[in-house]
């Protein structure tokens, strides 16, 4: 029971009944009362968090405040550069008036011909206000969707202060060969008038003559056939009789856009006159269209089909196969494979064999073709059948023009027997016919196969792709049976 002064107890201010009762700011006494122990004060402590809250709230939006004013100063710097604002009594550009105080240099936006498609082309507007008060003025387009043509202009909406003109950048991108006589829309808003004032303008555009094919420059006529790529019309395009295969794309899937984009380019490359001639593509969605020229008598497999042996004489069918196989010769000169050669692929045009051109090869090269053979290596019900598929193909090796002597082996045994290769009573199934060709086998001669063309078929069967004839020996043996028949 020792008793001190107050003085000797740090930080105590206050005694009762001998024990310190009150300390100094930030000091508590402790239990006993013998001494001060340090304690914080919380509403100094709420008052320093909400300071410091308010001090980073402050400095927070001062620094978006200037990051913003910088960004609007450049980009009004921006639109600066690539507007051109003018006074009209400073200018020697003749205006020519549209009423409620909007002047233009012309009315007429004309791109001229000879517009290149898919390619942007300018042409300048000049727009200006000649009422006392500032108009805002917007160029857009009349319909929300126009699918034949991108149009743009820069700027997209400017004011425009009393006197004073601006140059606006026409921007047009034709998707298709096409005539294009539109208008569009200047939006004017003067700030005084409820309503917007609302101006046309005329836009003129004619492209040069490409293969992106405008879809209104088409009409149908009957359905032809359907296959897994798409439904065949017979129609008319301009004033050619024309076959409009219509496309099954999914316009959400790019590599399918691409892979149909690739196959156009292809075939716009193509000039002989033993492959089916090629006018073009619509690239619209929904409107994705093939158009070739149409073949009055169909496909070979038609012919088949629907006339007799008696009525197609051995000395035409040869024909067919020389004009076929001139048409391979083309591809493969130009080191593309047809992977899909069958009678179903080869249109004829004529049956007088003193016609120039009599067949002629359609469907080849895309890599839709390859991929829907890979398919059919399943064999399944509904898929099709390996009837024309070469061994090496059969057996999924890389393969190359080889593969396509023999597809048109089985196609010239058909046509000089004018039946299908493999009978159904003996091949009910696919994959017999697999087992087959992969085991060596071929089939026997025809009664009405002449022995000197079914050895020509010899030659372009073989197992081993090295040892099967090329398409221009080919075409050098069959033109000499030809002859002489």
């Amino acid at each position: 029971g020792l008793c001190l002064d107050i003085s000797y107890v740090l930080q105590c201010i206050e005694i009762s009944n001998s024990k310190c009762s009150k300390c100094t700011f930030w000091h508590s006494p402790n239990d006993n009362g013998t001494f001060c122990d340090k304690k914080a004060v919380w509403w100094v402590l709420l008052i320093v968090v909400v300071f410091a809250i308010i001090v980073m709230a402050v400095v927070i939006t001062s620094i978006v405040c200037v990051v913003y004013f910088i960004e609007k100063k450049m980009r009004q710097k921006k639109t600066e550069k690539t507007r051109t604002l003018f006074k009209m009594s400073r200018s020697n550009i003749a205006f020519v008036s549209l009423g409620d105080d909007i002047v233009v240099n012309k009315t007429e936006v004309s791109f001229g011909q000879d517009v290149d498609v898919n390619t942007q082309q300018r042409e300048l507007l000049c727009v200006g206000n000649i009422s006392k008060h500032n108009i805002k003025i917007q160029i857009t387009t009349k319909s929300a969707t126009v699918e034949k043509y991108l149009l743009e202009s820069n700027p997209k909406i400017i004011v425009l202060p009393s006197g004073e003109a601006c140059e606006f950048e026409i921007l047009l991108t034709l998707k298709c060969t096409t005539k294009m006589d539109e208008s569009v829309l200047l939006v004017a808003n003067s700030f005084t008038k409820r309503k917007p004032i609302l101006k046309e303008i005329k836009i003129t555009a004619t492209s040069k003559l490409t293969t992106r094919l405008d879809p209104d420059e088409l009409v149908e006529d009957k359905k032809l056939g359907e296959g897994s790529f798409g439904i065949v019309f017979k129609g008319m395009f301009r004033d050619s009789v024309v076959a409009i295969k219509k496309m099954k794309i999914n316009t959400e899937d790019d590599s399918q856009k691409i892979e149909f984009e690739k196959e156009v380019e292809m075939l716009d490359k193509f000039r002989s006159e033993y492959i089916v001639h090629f006018y073009g593509a619509v690239f619209i969605p929904n409107k994705t269209c093939m158009v070739t020229e149409f073949a009055q008598y169909g496909s070979l497999q038609d012919l088949i089909k629907h006339k007799t042996s008696k009525e197609i004489d051995m000395k035409l069918r040869v024909k067919y196969m020389i004009d076929a196989a001139k048409g391979i010769s083309y591809l493969h000169t130009n080191g593309i494979l047809h992977r899909d050669i069958k009678p179903d692929n080869i249109l004829i045009f004529s049956l007088d064999v003193n016609y120039n051109v009599n067949g002629k090869l359609t469907d080849f090269g895309s890599a839709r073709n390859v991929n829907m053979m890979m398919t059919n290596m399943t064999f399944t019900k509904g898929i099709g059948t390996p009837v024309y598929m070469a061994p090496e193909v059969l057996n999924k090796e890389h393969y190359k023009k080889p593969a396509d002597i023999y597809s048109l082996a089985i196609t010239i045994y058909e046509v000089f027997g004018w039946s299908n290769a493999y009978p159904i009573e003996t091949f009910k199934f696919p994959w017999k016919i697999a087992e087959f060709v992969m085991s060596g086998k071929r089939l026997q001669r025809k009664e009405n196969i002449p022995e000197k063309l079914y050895q020509i078929i010899e030659k372009c069967w073989k197992q081993n792709p090295k040892e099967r004839t090329t398409i221009i020996d080919l075409i050098d043996l069959i033109q000499r049976e030809y002859n002489i028949l």
